[in-house]
């Protein structure tokens, strides 16, 4: 039985755009879960813009209160970093080392600027890319999920004239293993059902259109079925065009728990076209749980009213939920 609450980590991420104000909504319409502490972790100046009270740990003792705060530092005067890169940098940066020395349960990040993030100092296409430097993981899959599908990446934040150089055998096999374990882990499932997509239209059309099915995608599906076993049922290549219809994704319709894909948009065009704001990132593969939003940092609805928190609140929740799966105490 766990006895405190656990401690989840939320970055704001680029703090120019709308992260400080979709914690500020979530946290006001009691969107969060109560039975957890909640440490922010970047720039707070947003927030005392916002008008909204964020005590600092170092003054009141960690996790004296339900909320609290750590400051991003700005960068020194005469360093030409960008200062919202940086603290956004800095922050996650912080955020990693609380969880692997075991301060706190869970990470939920808000939405960053990946060339602010650059031109900060810290060279990385993304979280994804970043938390996998920082904690040590060989290889970290981007799961994107909501209510009506879940697809994971095997190419993230790469670009289309390196989808396919950069796709290997083991990197597919790698990002269905991770698939099969958390939705054993995470979701409880026993016997999870994984889709495979090709890369090349039609799935290659039998080596006419494209040959990386024949040379590493059937090859890892193969290997990871026999590595699984009767525990799950791994099937595939499939075209993504036929497979995405809308018609496969009706409720009921779709036979299967997720669906591999090879790259980024592959994936994220129909999870975000079946629920755009109830989605959520997860991060399959790190030493700890990490949830995001599934959006940017839209700097164009700043201050307009229009941020919506659901994405930020789902992800909340759903690393509250896996939290209380794992059933470790802190």
């Amino acid at each position: 039985m766990r006895k405190k609450k656990p401690c989840i980590i939320l970055t704001p991420g680029d703090p120019e755009g709308l992260g400080p104000e979709l914690l500020v909504k979530a946290f006001r319409k009691g969107g969060f879960p109560k039975e957890a502490r909640y440490l922010i972790v970047g720039a707070l100046e947003p927030f005392r813009r916002l008008r909204f009270s964020v005590p600092l740990s170092e003054e009141h003792g960690f996790f004296s209160l339900p909320i609290q705060g750590i400051p991003a530092p700005l960068p020194k005067a005469d360093d030409p970093l960008h200062p919202g890169g940086f603290q956004s940098g800095w922050a996650i940066e912080k955020s990693v080392k609380l969880l692997m020395d075991g301060r706190a349960d869970a990470l939920v990040t808000g939405p960053i600027h990946k060339k602010h993030l650059n031109l900060g100092g810290f060279p990385f296409p993304g979280h994804t890319d970043f938390l996998g430097h920082l904690s040590g993981a060989p290889q970290v899959t981007m799961m994107m999920a909501n209510d009506a599908l879940k697809v994971t990446l095997v190419n993230a934040h790469t670009s289309i004239a390196n989808a396919s150089s950069s796709l290997t055998q083991e990197r597919i096999q790698k990002a269905i293993h991770h698939t099969v374990d958390y939705l054993k882990r995470w979701w409880n499932l026993p016997h999870p059902r994984v889709a495979v997509l090709g890369l090349n239209p039609h799935a290659g059309e039998e080596g006419l259109l494209g040959d990386e099915e024949e040379k590493m995608i059937v090859p890892a599906i193969l290997a990871s079925t026999r590595l699984w076993g009767r525990t799950a049922t791994i099937s595939g290549p499939f075209p993504a065009d036929t497979f995405f219809a809308l018609e496969n994704l009706k409720p009921k319709k779709l036979r299967v728990d997720a669906v591999v894909c090879m790259y980024h948009d592959q994936g994220l065009i129909p999870v975000k076209l079946l629920d755009f704001f109830g989605t959520v990132q997860i991060s399959l593969g790190l030493p700890f749980i990490r949830t995001s939003v599934d959006h940017g940092v839209g700097f164009d609805i700043v201050g307009t009213g229009k941020a919506n928190p659901t994405s930020f609140i789902r992800a909340v929740k759903l690393a509250h939920k896996i939290i209380q799966l794992s059933g470790e105490d802190k």
